[in-house]
């Protein structure tokens, strides 16, 4: 059991407005739509049913890139700041 690949490489929580395969990658558009999809992205990318870390049939050779994180410091605004009792 310990040698199967999981069947669901980035995540189950897809919903049909967001997908755990694509919600963290650059190339993601508006909509259903990226880079590699611009007309729409197949369903079993967007369920996670197949993750988009190689190749996929038509992604005109865009794969999954996760976007970069932040390197500069974030500065937290006054109202978001733990007040002192």
């Amino acid at each position: 059991m310990a040698n199967n690949p999981p069947s669901r490489l980035d995540g189950p929580g897809s919903r049909p407005w967001k997908s755990d395969t694509c919600w963290d990658c650059i190339h993601i558009g508006a909509g259903r739509t990226c880079a590699a999809f611009p007309e729409g992205i197949p369903d079993d990318l967007w369920s996670a049913d197949h993750g988009h870390r190689v190749p996929y049939p038509g992604d005109n050779g865009i794969q999954y890139q996760q976007m970069p994180m932040p390197t500069a410091p974030v500065e937290i605004p006054e109202f978001l700041r733990k007040k002192a009792p």
